[in-house]
């Protein structure tokens, strides 16, 4: 048997060349609870690696990841609470607003006026001051909308849930920039550039790893994600609240 990160020939339950687990397989439930149930602030030598790979070649380090070359990268949830961690605490430090904040804001500002139940705007209140965790919280209902939209690619729902918390970690390094960029230069143009580009990321990404069939086909696909994505998430946070309510 062959070491999936390196090739080299392995005789155990470790690789004596690069260190990685013998048996590593597909993404599967008790691999992600083994992530989450470990130290996932955790910062090793693969957290900049793994950043670098995925603003050069998101597809490829990510399709490596899934076939077995994990240990050079670092852990997938533990990448998106990272960089997440790294906006909320950029937004302080600059005295700004997530973007998280602006859209719960607006939202609460309409339920106040129809003098909606306190437990509704608490759980908002909750979802704008947590960043991380809200963002941990949809990540399950993004990655339906793109398991079910490409659904052909053959790739299963716990792989997608992997393959976005990658791309949510380094929307969330992007916006850290965008939040730097704003306190230092007071451009509303440039800082439109920014986001267009973090928004665009999400369609780089689809288009590098989903390489397979109609390039124009794929873009549609990345289209209808965020619009499941839209509808999946007002149907989550509409259900949430009902919840509370009772």
């Amino acid at each position: 048997m062959n070491c999936k990160n390196c090739g080299h020939s392995v005789d155990g339950n470790y690789c004596s060349r690069c260190g990685q687990k013998s048996d590593v397989g597909r993404i599967n439930l008790s691999y992600l609870l083994s992530e989450i149930s470990g130290n996932i602030f955790q910062i090793n030598h693969g957290f900049l690696y793994t950043l670098k790979e995925l603003l050069v070649a998101p597809g490829k380090s990510v399709t490596e990841f899934l076939n077995g070359k994990r240990k050079k990268y670092f852990k997938p949830i533990s990448y998106l609470l990272a960089c997440s961690t790294l906006y909320f605490l950029m937004t302080l430090i600059t005295n700004q607003n997530t973007w998280m904040d602006d859209l719960i804001s607006g939202f609460m500002n309409g339920a106040l006026e129809k003098n909606t139940e306190p437990d509704v705007t608490t759980i908002l209140t909750w979802f704008s001051k947590n960043y991380a965790y809200a963002t941990l919280l949809l990540l399950p209902v993004f990655s339906l909308a793109s398991y079910l939209v490409f659904l052909k690619f053959g790739n299963n729902y716990l792989e997608h849930l992997v393959i976005n918390s990658y791309i949510t970690g380094q929307q969330a390094v992007f916006y850290s920039f965008i939040a730097i960029t704003r306190e230092i230069v007071n451009s509303y143009i440039l800082e439109l550039i920014l986001i267009i580009i973090a928004i665009s990321y999400t369609f780089w990404f689809f288009w590098q790893f989903f390489k397979e069939g109609s390039r124009m086909i794929n873009i549609l696909r990345s289209i209808m994600t965020y619009v499941l994505y839209l509808i999946f998430s007002l149907v989550f946070l509409t259900a949430l609240m009902r919840m509370i309510e009772l």
